[in-house]
Order: C-alpha cells, then structure tokens, then sequence
C-alpha cells in the first residue's frame, strides 16, 4: 500500500539501444505532466564480454537524459526470462503508480514465456497504470535502428569522417557505436562516441561519411512531444 496515494512514481524499463533512450524520453515527458517521481530501470542481460561496447554508449547515455529528467537510475543485471521478476519486484520496492515498457520489452517476455508481460505485471500490481509504447512509438519514423555495432572514425583532407569497422588502431579519430538505420541498404544511421569529459555525442552517418562532429543528433526533434 502506498505511503501516499496521491503521489505518482513512474517507473520506465528499458534495455540497451535506441528503444531504451526512446522510452526514457517518453517517460520523462509523462512524469513531467504527473508531477511523479521518475526511476529508470535499466535491465542488463548482455554478457559482459560480448556486448560491453553497448554499454560504453548506452549506460552514459541513459544516465544523462535520467539527470535531465532529475530521475534515479537502477540497473539490474539478470536473465532474459527474469524480465517481469526484476520488474514487479523494483515497482513494489518504489511504491510505482505508473510503470512504462516498449513493446520490444513485452514481445520478448511473450516469446520466452508464452504469456504476456502486461498480464503477468498486472496480476502483481493492480492498482498500478501499465504503459506499453508501440514499436513505431518507441522508435518513431526515423529512429528504427539496429542494435549497434563497434565502428571507428576516419578523418579525411577536407574535415569530414569515413566510418569503418576494422580497428584502424591510433588512426581513428573516434571509435563508437553504429546505429544502423532498418530501412536501408546503405550505411546510413546514427554514430556515438564518448568525449574525454565523459559526454556522449551522437552524429549523422549517410553512406559510411559523417559530415562533421558538429552534426550532432537533436533530441529535440526526434518525434517526441513537448
């Protein structure tokens, strides 16, 4: 039972990638016009190992749109199937009004399990307001990427960037993560690197080029309301 009923706090889950940041946008607006308390859940079922280039962008990534949001960030690492346990389990902890997920988030509980993430949440938490964002939403029209690859940043004679994914060793102006965009066949899509102050950027790519650093992805017009 809540501490006091008339007082939202909204939780947002969300994994790696461009849904993930997505999502955190989304939430953070409709926190914003609840007046709630806004917690990001991060939930980690990458190897290590394997997917450790993800986090090197996405972990900073989330963490700065968290702090505009002046949201808390928690992360949980945990096993695929265990989605609805960590997530039911950290709404309970916060006392959460509003939970938030993408639709990438619930077809991936169905697809393990057979049955659906917002009835199994549901079931748990009845008096919380349940979220579910569209894959188109979670995306909008031109942010449907893929999950990202290691790439590295050439520069040219005349100050724009090729973009390759062999390790060019201490001839790369920056290396990063590559967002590929879905709808085409080219190397067009979304570059992000981290600066020395710990500040990520994330630039344009059209056809393996990035014009210039300063060709930086606005947040502000990326389909999101206002």
């Amino acid at each position: 039972m809540l501490t006091n009923p008339r007082e939202e706090r909204m939780l947002v889950c969300v994994r790696y990638g461009y849904t993930g940041r997505k999502l955190i946008r989304r939430g953070g607006h409709l926190a914003k016009k609840l007046g709630a308390e806004l917690t990001i859940l991060i939930f980690d079922s990458m190897p290590d190992d394997e997917y450790a280039y993800h986090k090197e962008i996405d972990i900073p990534m989330f963490k700065q749109l968290a702090e505009e949001y002046g949201a808390k960030v928690i992360i949980k690492k945990a096993k695929s199937f265990e989605i609805t346990k960590v997530i039911t389990e950290t709404a309970e902890k916060m006392e959460a009004t509003q939970i938030v997920i993408g639709q990438v988030v619930e077809s991936v509980l169905t697809t393990l399990l057979g049955r659906s993430i917002v009835d199994a949440i549901l079931k748990k938490l009845p008096n919380a307001d349940l979220h579910v964002v569209p894959i188109e939403r979670s995306f909008g029209q031109e942010f449907d990427y893929d999950l990202g690859t290691r790439a590295y940043l050439l520069e040219q004679k005349d100050g724009s960037y090729e973009m390759t994914f062999i390790d060019p060793r201490h001839r790369a102006a920056c290396a990063g993560i590559f967002f590929k965009s879905l709808h085409t066949d080219f190397n067009n899509g979304i570059f992000a690197f981290r600066t020395d102050d710990d500040e990520v950027i994330e630039v344009r790519v059209k056809e393996n080029k990035v014009n210039s650093l300063e060709d930086q992805v606005n947040p502000e017009h990326d389909g999101e309301p206002h």
